[in-house]
């Protein structure tokens, strides 16, 4: 059993799509990445795994139920920057919490806050915290009730590098007690030392879903995209396929691919050798994925 699944999750606002059919798979006691630019759907992805809004289409599930259910009592949520009641202390915000929620003892929220490090802060009020503290603070929030689940919007946020060091450790010690968590973020550097799997997306829609080292195999070769249509699009996929070569199906029956710069010259002729009657095969100069996760690996920003 899956412990968070998407299948054909989509959300729009008018006719924006802010997530486009994002489908996806995460067993449990794994950690993952969620990788994109500010904007690319990872937030309002969340949401909808948290129940906080409706999908315009799709649906998703935790631990095997139908979000919304009784499943989500299991979920511990930090989504966009965690709010709180300014007057009152950090201590008494997690006593607030763990009321609305039940069956948290004060042993527990004193244990969070100092694994968190924010014990000598607990008893001030929040609205004297850093951004830094707020993100320690919703860090401690999501974990009283022991989730199964973990849903993390931008963690780190606020952080130093030291702070940033001590909730990756933190996570990993969470994850070591097989808790599942998915970890939103737009700095590829931030998850590289924490994550092994990463979800990438841009503009609403999933671009990767893989092994951390073979997106970064990617971002590091040289590759070259072509646009291909043929008679029969299925004998195409057939042949690619055979030949080991991933595709993406586009609108209208066309695919992309994308392929090591030395094999290029010969993927036409190795579609023809196969029996594909091609319409069309058109070599697209610029590599928009590649350009995309090469620039992710820079600084995160979108063009």
């Amino acid at each position: 059993m899956s412990a968070i699944s998407a299948q054909n999750l989509t959300k729009r606002y008018g006719k924006k799509h802010a997530v486009d059919g994002i489908s996806f798979d995460i067993e449990q006691g794994e950690i993952v990445g969620f990788l994109g630019p500010n904007g690319a759907g990872k937030t309002t992805t969340l949401r909808m795994l948290a129940g906080l809004i409706k999908p315009s289409k799709g649906s998703s599930t935790i631990l095997g139920k139908k979000v919304p259910s009784s499943s989500l009592l299991e979920v511990g949520t930090m989504i966009e920057e965690p709010s709180f009641y300014g007057y009152m202390t950090g201590r008494d915000n997690l006593r607030h919490a763990a009321k609305m929620h039940g069956g948290v003892s004060d042993k527990h929220i004193d244990e969070m806050l100092s694994f968190v490090s924010m014990d000598q802060a607990s008893n001030k009020r929040v609205r004297a915290y850093s951004q830094g503290m707020r993100q320690r603070l919703g860090l401690a929030r999501a974990l009283l009730w022991r989730p199964k689940v973990l849903l993390l919007d931008e963690p780190t946020n606020g952080l130093d590098p030291v702070g940033i060091a001590e909730i990756r450790e933190n996570l990993r010690t969470i994850a070591h007690e097989g808790v599942t968590i998915l970890i939103s973020s737009h700095i590829l550097a931030e998850l590289e030392k924490l994550v092994e799997r990463i979800l990438a997306v841009e503009r609403g829609k999933l671009l990767y879903d893989g092994p951390l080292q073979q997106m970064l195999k990617r971002i590091d070769e040289k590759t070259v995209t072509y646009f291909l249509d043929a008679l029969n699009p299925d004998a195409l996929k057939y042949a690619l396929s055979h030949l080991n070569i991933d595709f993406q199906s586009l609108d209208g029956g066309a695919i992309q691919v994308v392929i090591p710069q030395n094999d290029a010259a010969s993927v036409i002729s190795r579609l023809i050798q196969e029996g594909v009657q091609l319409i069309e095969a058109r070599r697209i100069t610029d590599n928009l994925e590649g350009a995309y996760l090469r620039l992710l690996k820079e600084d995160g920003r979108p063009v």
